[in-house]
């Protein structure tokens, strides 16, 4: 993508969509309450954020801590802001670091295997 900014709006409003959704065929108000939250939703979301991070033409480590944090505006708007709103914004800080090291490792791999074609 041409603008930084265009990549994160566009990936914003994809990842919040992304969670809404994920909370709406799960049946609860907060994506991380879903019963296969880990098993299923956490390891698409990586998905996501690692497809998006890659279109990204500089800075696509960001793809995923903003694909993570996506869910804060989908709590927002399921439910009410509660105290444990912060909990949940550690839990998103802790959720973007194998999101970050994903994109890193498949950099190298995606730069390597250009180079050995090339």
């Amino acid at each position: 993508m041409k603008s930084i900014w265009l990549a994160t709006i566009v990936t914003l409003v994809i990842s919040v969509s992304f969670w809404l959704a994920a909370s709406w065929l799960a049946g609860v108000n907060e994506p991380w309450d879903a019963q296969r939250y880990l098993t299923v939703l956490y390891p698409a979301s990586l998905a996501l954020a690692l497809t998006l991070g890659l279109l990204f033409k500089q800075r696509g480590w960001l793809a995923g801590p903003i694909v993570m944090f996506g869910q804060i505006p989908c709590v927002m708007i399921t439910s009410e802001p509660g105290p444990l709103l912060a909990v949940g914004m550690l839990y998103c800080i802790l959720l973007s670091i194998p999101a970050v090291m994903l994109f890193w490792i498949a950099r190298v791999v995606c730069r390597r295997l250009v180079a050995s074609k090339g």
